[in-house]
């Protein structure tokens, strides 16, 4: 079979190539109704423009770099795929890189994000002090969105969610249920921690409770296994307290979804010793054992939003008079049987 060419998709459609090459791009003179039949047939006739040949006419290599710090959780694939999807409406590729929750490979990606010449970048940041210098060097010529981690001290569209609210809608669950002493589990140095931390101490202090110190852990999220004998020390510390706690919050995915596992390991029962609530995205809530209550983040649409907010910022003329925004969106409690009473 023929390779489809612009001119034959043209010819095909009863269309000029300048029209079907301008429906392909998002051009504002083309209707939207155009645009949707032409992308719709160019992708029934696997339609693959020739990458090359638009660079060197627009200067633009039509390819986003998303650079993050793991891929491990669902939370990471759901938005990739929200990311995937605006950016093939748009006619755009994307070019992925994970720094490993590591500083040094976060330096490395970015430049050779630089290296590849990406028209725009989604950048989600191990911490807020992470290769600020070097971001701010790449974005003075490459436009950058900031997203998940949006603690980041960089003058750009920013897409995350509301995290403060995430942990104090927890919180407040577990104090309805009669559970009042609650420990929290953050991971350390990462982007998210200060604002979930922030709901949680906001929970206590309106429900008049003191934050005791012993109770808010930190554990190094970068290896699975060191992950877990983390986890298994500082609930056995916990447990040893003369007023241990009644329940736990995680404040990130992948803590969130191995604490079950830890807790049947150390033969705890979950939620009669110790109720289990947080930030996780995984589909298996309802299939674990107990079933895991979850803070559940709208995360397609943050990978939407951040394509979408990108590539209006790459094709603005003057960038200097853009009004940046910082998109926060809500995020959803799901009770299920691990903090039932």
């Amino acid at each position: 079979m023929a390779k489809t060419t612009l001119k034959s998709l043209a010819a095909a459609l009863n269309m000029s190539v300048s029209t079907v090459s301008k429906a392909l791009n998002d051009s504002y003179e083309i209707s939207e109704v155009t645009k949707k039949r032409v992308r719709e047939f160019a992708r029934e006739l696997n339609y693959q423009p020739n990458v090359l040949a638009q660079s060197l006419k627009t200067g633009k290599t039509q390819t986003i770099g998303i650079v993050l710090p793991k891929m491990t959780s669902p939370f990471e694939s759901q938005i990739l795929e929200g990311m995937q999807h605006a950016a093939r409406e748009r006619n755009y590729r994307v070019v992925i890189m994970v720094s490993m929750e590591n500083e040094e490979l976060e330096r490395s990606a970015l430049r050779a994000m630089q290296d590849k010449g990406v028209d725009g970048l989604l950048f989600c940041p191990i911490h807020e002090n992470s290769n600020v210098a070097l971001a701010t060097q790449i974005i003075a010529n490459t436009p950058m969105v900031i997203f998940d981690r949006t603690d980041y001290p960089l003058e750009t569209h920013k897409v995350g969610v509301l995290n403060a609210d995430g942990t104090y809608d927890a919180c407040q669950h577990l104090f309805e249920s009669g559970r009042r002493r609650i420990a929290v589990f953050c991971g350390t140095k990462q982007g998210i921690t200060a604002k979930r931390l922030a709901g949680y101490r906001h929970a206590h202090e309106e429900n008049g409770l003191a934050v005791r110190s012993e109770y808010i852990v930190y554990c190094d999220v970068k290896t699975i296994e060191g992950l877990h004998a983390e986890m298994e020390q500082h609930i056995l510390r916990l447990r040893a307290l003369p007023e241990p706690p009644e329940a736990i919050v995680g404040i990130a995915d992948t803590i969130t979804t191995h604490l079950l596992g830890v807790m049947a390991k150390l033969e705890i029962k979950v939620p009669e010793e110790i109720a289990v609530i947080g930030f996780a995205n995984t589909d298996l809530a309802l299939s674990l054992n107990p079933s895991l209550s979850t803070i559940r983040q709208p995360t397609k649409d943050i990978g939407e939003i951040s394509v979408n907010k990108l590539i209006d910022t790459i094709d603005k003329n003057h960038r200097n008079q853009i009004e940046w925004e910082d998109i926060k969106l809500p995020t959803s409690i799901q009770l299920r049987r691990s903090t039932k009473i």
